[in-house]
């Protein structure tokens, strides 16, 4: 069920309660930001565990995307030759 939310495209719900139309802005946003949802669908829901198991892997996944750009920013900092310890 994360899987399929994190996938389809929905239209937001306006405060009348009707669907709005999506815009380009809302799947170009969709498009760009697919692979993280996708990730992140892997935290498994909160009723589980009573959540330990949520909160586990959340930290786990924001260690992974902190390291990943640690990462992005030595290369961008090497690249623009900025000393290591500015980056």
């Amino acid at each position: 069920d994360q899987f399929k939310e994190a996938v389809v495209l929905g239209a937001a719900i306006g405060d009348d309660g009707q669907a709005e139309p999506l815009e380009f802005s809302d799947y170009m946003m969709h498009f760009l930001s697919i692979f993280w949802k996708v990730l992140f669908a892997f935290v498994p829901p909160t009723g589980i565990g009573r959540g330990w198991p949520t909160f586990v892997v959340s930290l786990m996944m924001i260690g992974a995307v902190t390291a990943i750009v640690k990462e992005f920013a030595s290369l961008f900092g090497c690249a623009v030759g900025l000393k290591d310890s500015v980056t």
